[in-house]
């Protein structure tokens, strides 16, 4: 089972953690929307910046 983490990515290249254990990301209604492995919803506004699917983490940059 893969299951990442996703992080946001800020103005001055930090990075916050949001979730842990993410299972799927899908977009609706303009935001994306994490669910982790008890499918438990996290909506976001922003879009994916990158994935890495080796090391199991996406990268979301906020919506302006």
């Amino acid at each position: 089972m893969c299951l990442s983490n996703v992080y946001l990515l800020k103005e001055n290249s930090e990075k916050e953690l949001l979730s842990k254990n993410i299972a799927s990301i899908s977009f609706e209604n303009g935001e994306l929307v994490l669910k982790n492995i008890l499918g438990v919803p996290l909506k976001v506004k922003g879009e994916i910046s990158h994935v890495d699917l080796v090391d199991n983490y996406v990268y979301i940059k906020p919506a302006p």
